[in-house]
């Protein structure tokens, strides 16, 4: 009786042994799923960025929608000030560490591409090609731009009508206050005119259209009707001058107690023109960490954050815009500001990230402020011309 006890004993341990051995083969058959109880832990996807405030508390809900509809992503975000970005970025590169991808500004993104911190982005966006353009290089992108802003010209209705066109300026007797004489403030009406910088690969800055461009800014002077002052914006407020050129983002702070409007700045020079973009933050990708096995899920987060909603409950929090031009097509930008921005978008210099035009734009401006502090306005333009010349022998 015992014997057979024994027997039966060993036959269903052996069945158990059996069944276990099964399902350990059936187990390891399947594929672990990532980012699922009992699968593989999730891909960690590390984000350097420079947004602080609001903007940084926008990033952070914004990443966390991408996290909570798609468990197999962690997302880390770093806080590395602009200045210091691309230091500490080629410290990190250079003992193969660092973020998949940095979310920072225009200036700061150019420096980590002169440095070779960048890969070609590997997202897809929608955003106006003026502002792509800036992170071009060659046949290459290597950012996204993800909001930024522009500037417009504001009125007060209470002195001054608007001008139909430039030319009718002088008519309406209004005091236009300016923060600086540069190409960011006055690029569209220089442009409008015939202004140029550059000609098959050579500096042109004494171009005649860029010399009667300057002499009409100083006549503006000498009649009283142009006024450049860092307080510009107070100027505007308090009813001493009747226009100013600011950014777009400006318009938030106005209140109905100032009777005030605002168009894009090529709207009076009959569309023509183009203007440069200020403000602007992009996203790139890591030279380093744009691994083939990562770059699925770099690509998810720079499009997830790159998606119209995303843009604009970051560029929102920032005082800034989107940099999609799918949202302007939606109801809420078919009017106010945020038409004129849209519309201004469209008209953004298209300037290649290396384009000879970018090293000469400061070299201008300088000019024009020489010019307005007393130098012949043929003179600071050669002179200009001679600085250019040597900025060329330097590349």
């Amino acid at each position: 009786m015992v014997k057979g006890l024994v027997k039966q004993l060993r036959y269903r341990i052996l069945i158990i042994g059996f069944l276990v051995y099964a399902l350990l083969l059936a187990g390891c058959g399947e594929d672990p799923q990532q980012g699922l109880p009992g699968g593989a832990a999730p891909a960690v996807i590390e984000v350097w960025h420079s947004l602080a405030g609001a903007e940084a508390e926008a990033l952070g809900k914004e990443v966390q929608k991408i996290m909570d509809g798609h468990p197999e992503v962690i997302v880390h975000l770093e806080y590395i000030e602009e200045g210091e970005i691309a230091r500490l970025a080629y410290l990190a590169q250079a003992g193969g560490e660092g973020p998949e991808i940095f979310l920072t500004t225009s200036q700061a993104l150019t420096e980590l591409f002169q440095q070779g911190a960048l890969a070609p982005v590997i997202g897809n966006a929608d955003s106006f090609i003026g502002l792509t353009s800036q992170f071009k290089y060659g046949e290459k992108l290597y950012a996204h731009p993800l909001a930024t802003d522009v500037p417009v010209f504001y009125y007060r209705t209470d002195l001054a009508q608007l001008p139909p066109t430039l030319a009718d300026f002088y008519a309406t007797k209004g005091v236009l206050a300016l923060t600086a004489l540069d190409a960011k403030n006055l690029a569209p009406w220089w442009l409008a005119q015939g202004g140029k910088l550059a000609g098959n690969g050579q500096p042109v800055l004494q171009e005649p259209a860029n010399l009667i461009f300057l002499q009409q800014l100083l006549a503006w002077k000498e009649g009283k009707l142009l006024v450049v002052d860092p307080n510009a914006w107070d100027l505007f407020l308090n009813a001493q001058a009747a226009y100013t050129i600011a950014n777009a983002s400006r318009a938030q702070g106005l209140t109905e107690a100032i009777p005030w409007g605002s168009v894009p700045l090529h709207q009076l020079t009959a569309g023509q023109g183009e203007l440069l973009a200020v403000r602007t933050l992009g996203i790139a990708n890591s030279s380093i960490k744009s691994s083939e096995s990562l770059s699925p899920l770099i690509r998810l987060v720079e499009e997830e954050l790159l998606s119209s909603d995303s843009q604009w409950a970051i560029a929102k929090a920032g005082k800034r815009f989107p940099a999609s031009s799918s949202f302007y097509s939606r109801e809420e930008a078919q009017s106010g500001i945020l038409r004129q921005v849209g519309l201004s978008l469209a008209q953004v210099w298209s300037l290649p990230g290396n384009a000879l035009e970018g090293k000469l734009i400061p070299i201008q401006d300088k000019a024009w402020q020489r010019a307005w502090t007393g130098v012949k306005p043929e003179e600071a333009l050669a002179g200009a011309q001679a600085e250019a010349g040597k900025v060329l022998e330097a590349k």
